[in-house]
C-alpha cells in the first residue's frame, strides 16, 4: 500500500481552476507531502446510565473500569414494595377456585335445563318453571364468563407489577467499560446518572480538515492510525471512513471526518491523540 497524506498547499491550489479541482482525485491532493494529520481517538458511544424511576440504590454490581455486556444488570433499586405487589398479583392470577366453581355451576344449569326440557315437552312442568331454569342457567354462564374476565384482569395486573419491578432494575444498553460510578449503595437517585459507560469496540477516530478537501474524502476510504503513546509506538491500525460532515464550520474553514477502528480485546486506549495517513490499495 502507498501512503497518502492530508497536507494541502493552499498557494498551489489558487492556480488550479475549480473545474479541474472538482474532477481531480483524492490522490492528487494528498500525495504531495510526507506529513500526517493529527486526530483524536474517542469511544464510539458513551452512555450516562440512570433509572427511569426514582429510588434508593440497593445494589451496585460493577465498579469503575469493569467491562459490562449489553443487557446486563448493573444496579438494582430498593424493590421490596414492588416485589410484594408482584407476589400478591401473581397469587391472584393463579387462583382458579372461584372460576372452577362458576364453571361447575354453569354446567349443572345446562344439565338441569336439558332434564326440564323433557319434562316441559311432556307438559309435566309449567312454562314459568321452564323459563326460570333457563334464566338461572344463563346467569350461571355469565358468572363463569365474569370469573374468566376477572382472571384475565388479574394476569394483566401481575404483568404490570412485573414491569414495575423491572423498571427498578438498571441494565446496560451497550457493551462497554464503566468509565465513572456516580452513586453508592444507599444513595437516592432521581434524574441523575448512576454509571457512565463507554463502548470501546469499535473506536471512533475524529479528524478535522480544511474545507478545501471536502470533496476528496469518501465513505469507505481507509487510513493508517498511529498513537502518540510509547506503548503503541510503531504499531499501525486501520480505520475506515464512516461519516463526512456535509456542513463545514464557517468560522474555522474546516469540516469533520469520522472513522471507525476495530478494537478487539480493548487493546487500543481511548481519549488519546493520534496521527493519521490515508492509504491507497
Amino acid at each position: 500500500m502507498r501512503l497518502l497524506n492530508f497536507s494541502l498547499h493552499i498557494a498551489a491550489l489558487t492556480l488550479i481552476p475549480f473545474s479541474a479541482f472538482a474532477q481531480d482525485s483524492a490522490t492528487s491532493l494528498l500525495a504531495d507531502a510526507d506529513t500526517t494529520m493529527d486526530c483524536l481517538i474517542e469511544p464510539s458511544d458513551v452512555v450516562e446510565l440512570g433509572s427511569s424511576v426514582p429510588g434508593l440504590v440497593d445494589q451496585l454490581f460493577f465498579e469503575r473500569n469493569n467491562f459490562v455486556k449489553k443487557g446486563e444488570v448493573v444496579a438494582q433499586l430498593d424493590s421490596r414494595v414492588e416485589l410484594a405487589t408482584l407476589e400478591l398479583a401473581t397469587a391472584r392470577a393463579e387462583i382458579d377456585t372461584s372460576l372452577n366453581l362458576r364453571r361447575e355451576n354453569a354446567a349443572f344449569g345446562m344439565r338441569t335445563q336439558k332434564r326440564n326440557q323433557k319434562l316441559f315437552n311432556e307438559s309435566t312442568i309449567s312454562a314459568q318453571d321452564m323459563d326460570k331454569v333457563k334464566t338461572e342457567t344463563y346467569i350461571a354462564q355469565l358468572q363463569a364468563r365474569q370469573e374468566e374476565d376477572n382472571r384475565r384482569i388479574a394476569q394483566l395486573e401481575a404483568e404490570r407489577a412485573r414491569q414495575a419491578l423491572e423498571r427498578r432494575t438498571i441494565r446496560s444498553p451497550i457493551s462497554g467499560v464503566i468509565v465513572e460510578q456516580y452513586k453508592s449503595v444507599g444513595e437516592y437517585i432521581e434524574a441523575e446518572p448512576v454509571y457512565r459507560i463507554a463502548n470501546l469496540d469499535p473506536l471512533h477516530v475524529e479528524l478535522i480538515l480544511p474545507v478545501e478537501q471536502l470533496d476528496t474524502i469518501q465513505l469507505g476510504m481507509k487510513a493508517e492510525i498511529t498513537l502518540d503513546i510509547s506503548s503503541q509506538e510503531g504499531t499501525k491500525h486501520i480505520a475506515v471512513v464512516t461519516s463526512v460532515d456535509r456542513v463545514a464550520d464557517a468560522a474555522s474553514g474546516t469540516f469533520g471526518v469520522l472513522l471507525s477502528m476495530p478494537n478487539s480485546g480493548l487493546r487500543i486506549p481511548s481519549g488519546v491523540r493520534c496521527n493519521l495517513s490515508m492509504v491507497e490499495e
